[in-house]
């Protein structure tokens, strides 16, 4: 049989387009957060490199030199970093079919087998889902030398790089199988038949998974009737056979997971974040604390002189009428997160408490199952423990999925807005000279202490602020991780348990990496004072998710109060009756 070289994939062109849109629909949606002075650091940092990489891309995609991609990309890039693998460099696809060979004399596909490797790797790496870094555009824009590429400080890379080499290894085992099937694929995707250009076409994910069915099946190159059962595996990819006795139909039930990603909302967990923090800055008494140095301003008892700080003093308090108050924000501490407080007719997420203090101890049991004398003392292997912490994970993002709907997210966007200019405020050099302070906790205590009936731990509650963002920033950035119950693992223990684990540094609070996550409960573990039995307890005896609605229901308002009356918690957040 012939061996083409420029077979058509015809799947990384429609990779491609959606992967465009995807950037584009990203960056309309950063501009929208720009506009509306509601953007974060980290939001306005993506908005400026999506749109180099748009505008790059624009400029000289006429003539179809630039991918956005992340999985190609990272994959085109990994290859060429690592030259011994094919010894020739991979550019970019030219729609969808592979180009191998270096520069001015791109050859399309100079070697089968080189087509074969890369199609395979790629097409693996697609059926595990894998994560790719993000692309950037490296070099000045409009000068030589500029191109799209992965961003290499992407905090996927490490993932990425091991999933990539993973696919390597799976690859060179597979190889004198895989060369004839891409061969027998190409041929039946031939669309005249003749075996005559143009070559047929094949999806590089469909080769990936027949390779995995063929292995799956003990089918190796030696296989006579090869062709026969590279259909039988595309029969059962496609979904085809319906006319087939019922016999030899085998049942292929539909993955669930690939329409369950609507019961949460990562945005609405993200917000989480912010109402934590604000609700730990409550305890510490901060915004107390402003309004009592607002107070001794006006009454002229605040030492400052003529400056910003009095500046921002006043304006502080000309915009009390527009901020929300004491009693605001303990309504939606316990609707969010079920801090008792506020109205008392009002239903709060009492679910809550006891969900996150779950998933934070089956993170913290599973680390700890990896040394030697807990392996020693428990007999639980380390899969068990990632369902476990999949599930409490499930059950978590789910319940602040659906709290984080409404009225939520701009209450959120308030309370961060006002946390960052009570911080402003507190660290001001002429507030801190007041009060002999060295910095904002300083005066949060000595103003607590002298004016406010007696300060909180200070250092209790801020590591608690901190660690909600990281572990409400890492469940929003991996919903799809662990609302998928076919994904391999949930934490990455090798990488947690390493003698240098990464960390996404200061980068935690918004882009959490396992470590920063693992590292992040224990904290809270700690600060909470929870023992390790009762730790263990929580680990090992997961309970029943509770009946839990992906978001709010209307239900008319008769059937509301007859629920009332009767006890029922309302439908649509899986609330507890109990207060």
């Amino acid at each position: 049989m012939a061996k083409k070289v420029d077979i058509k994939f015809r799947d990384l062109p429609e990779r491609e387009k959606d992967a465009l849109s995807t950037l584009e629909a990203t960056q309309a949606n950063l501009k929208n957060r720009v506009d509306r002075k509601s953007a974060t650091k980290e939001e306005k940092e993506s908005l400026e490199r999506v749109t180099k990489v748009l505008d790059h891309y624009a400029n000289v995609n006429p003539a179809g030199k630039e991918l956005v991609d992340p999985l190609f990309v990272a994959a085109r890039d990994a290859f060429n970093e690592n030259r011994g693998l094919l010894n020739v460099d991979v550019g970019n696809h030219d729609a969808g079919k592979l180009v191998l060979g270096r520069p001015p004399k791109l050859n399309v596909g100079r070697d089968f087998d080189k087509v074969v490797k890369v199609s395979l790797v790629i097409g693996l790496l697609a059926d595990d889902a894998v994560e790719a870094p993000r692309v950037v555009l490296l070099g000045a824009p409009n000068s030589a030398g500029v191109r799209i590429a992965h961003d290499p400080k992407d905090a996927a890379n490490v993932s990425f790089s091991k999933a990539f080499f993973g696919a390597v290894g799976e690859m060179q085992g597979l190889l004198p199988l895989a060369e004839l099937t891409l061969s027998i694929l190409e041929s039946e995707g031939d669309n005249n038949g003749a075996g005559q250009k143009p070559p047929g076409e094949v999806d590089i994910l469909e080769f990936a998974r027949v390779m995995r069915c063929l292995r799956d099946k003990g089918i190796n190159q030696t296989e006579p009737q090869l062709r026969r059962r590279i259909n039988e595996c595309l029969d059962s990819i496609q979904r085809v056979g319906g006319d087939r006795p019922l016999s030899d139909v085998q049942i292929a039930l539909p993955d669930l997971d690939q329409i369950s990603d609507y019961q949460i909302q990562a945005e609405n967990v993200r917000l989480m974040g912010s109402i934590i923090c604000a609700a730990m800055m409550d305890e510490l008494k901060v915004f107390q604390v402003v309004d009592r140095l607002v107070e001794m301003s006006q009454n002229g008892t605040l030492p400052i002189g003529r400056g910003t700080a009095g500046e921002m003093l006043y304006k502080y308090w000309k915009e009390t009428p527009n901020r929300m108050s004491e009693v605001e924000r303990l309504n939606f501490y316990a609707i969010c997160i079920g801090i008792p407080g506020g109205d008392a007719n009002s239903k709060g997420n009492w679910e809550f408490n006891d969900l996150w203090i779950r998933f934070v101890s089956t993170v913290s049991s599973l680390v700890r199952q990896k040394t030697i004398d807990r392996l020693l003392q428990q007999g639980v292997p380390a899969a068990i423990g990632q369902q476990q912490v999949r599930k409490a994970a499930r059950d978590l993002g789910r319940n602040l999925s659906a709290h984080g709907y409404g009225m939520a997210l701009y209450a959120a966007i308030e309370l961060q807005t006002e946390i960052n200019k009570i911080i402003a405020l507190l660290s001001h050099k002429d507030i801190m000279s007041a009060f002999g302070a060295r910095d904002m906790w300083q005066v949060i205590d000595q103003v607590a202490t002298l004016e406010l009936g007696g300060a909180r731990n200070t250092a209790r509650y801020a590591t608690l602020a901190t660690c909600g963002a990281i572990i409400t920033a890492w469940l929003a950035n991996n919903v799809e991780k662990f609302n998928r119950s076919t994904t391999r693992q949930v934490i990455d223990l090798v990488a947690v348990t390493s003698d240098d684990p990464p960390t996404a540094g200061s980068e935690a609070t918004s882009r959490p990496l396992d470590y920063d996550l693992v590292n992040a409960c224990e904290l809270w573990l700690a600060d909470t004072a929870i023992s390790d039995d009762r730790i263990e307890q929580l680990a090992r005896e997961p309970r029943e998710s509770t009946a839990m609605t992906s978001r709010p229901i209307q239900i008319p308002s008769i059937a509301r109060e007859m629920l009332d009356q009767a006890g029922v918690p309302g439908m649509g957040f899986g609330m507890s009756s109990r207060r």
